[in-house]
């Protein structure tokens, strides 16, 4: 059989769209850093990279807020890994993000068990808010920068083709934080009510009287050790030798 020629990368893999020239790059497909595919960002500037999976979701957004200093967050996304979810910890923790909102499919309670009982016992349950949600989003703001995160990734690394799209618009930003910022505060009752509960209410969402469920609490992040939130999680927070604790394990996602 004739050797055949491997298939090479193309050769534009990101451009800056920017009032100055277009800037092109080739670095996007196989980057070591955030900062190798994307650059540096200018006051309103924007950026399209695409990804086999070099960059994640959250490197972009780690790389983002190294442009943007200390600022508020909101993301959103289908799932998280629990190495997505210690690195938002670490953000947090050093001050890089000063508040964060989530909002998540409410699915993820259901697929991802374990994961949730992490999210919910690193964040509080009042930073997490459930929908029917597809939406990989982030907004960064703060009174500098406006910066719309948009991607195909979810918030855990793939060796897929991902593309992520970063904005510095502050128009753009208020619509998406002013839109997903109905769900919050979120519903006191969220981790516990049916499925035909949470699409009920997805379905009122936008109608203009007040989606039904809401509770009074506030978002909070919780900077104490790993607790089980709900009661369902307990069973990952198990303090003898032989039971399941995420505090001490490590998770692994199985189909």
């Amino acid at each position: 059989m004739a050797n055949v020629k491997r298939e090479s990368a193309p050769e534009l893999a990101a451009f800056g769209d920017r009032s100055a020239p277009i800037v092109t790059r080739s670095e996007g497909l196989t980057a070591g850093t955030a900062l190798e595919a994307l650059g540096a960002l200018e006051p309103g500037g924007h950026v399209f990279v695409l990804s086999k999976g070099a960059v994640s979701a959250g490197h972009v957004i780690a790389w983002a807020l190294d442009q943007t200093g200390p600022a508020d967050a909101l993301i959103s996304t289908w799932t998280v890994s629990p190495d997505e979810i210690k690195g938002l910890r670490r953000l947090v923790d050093r001050g890089r993000i000063r508040s964060l909102r989530m909002l998540m499919d409410f699915s993820f309670a259901n697929r991802h068990a374990a994961y949730c009982a992490e999210l919910r016992a690193t964040f509080g349950p009042a930073v997490v808010a459930l929908t029917v949600c597809h939406a990989k989003l982030a907004v960064l703001t703060n009174d500098a920068w406006a910066l719309v995160v948009r991607s195909s990734a979810n918030l855990n690394r793939n060796s897929r083709t991902e593309y992520h799209e970063v904005s510095d618009d502050r128009g753009l930003a208020t619509f998406i934080v002013d839109a997903l910022g109905a769900w919050f505060p979120p519903a006191a009752d969220q981790w516990t009510v049916p499925v035909a509960e949470h699409k009920a209410r997805f379905a009122a969402w936008g109608d203009r009287a007040p989606v039904a469920g809401r509770g009074d609490s506030s978002p909070q992040t919780s900077r104490s050790g790993l607790q089980p939130v709900a009661a369902a999680d307990a069973k990952f927070f198990d303090d003898g030798p032989y039971g399941v604790d995420i505090r001490r394990a490590g998770l692994t996602y199985q189909r």
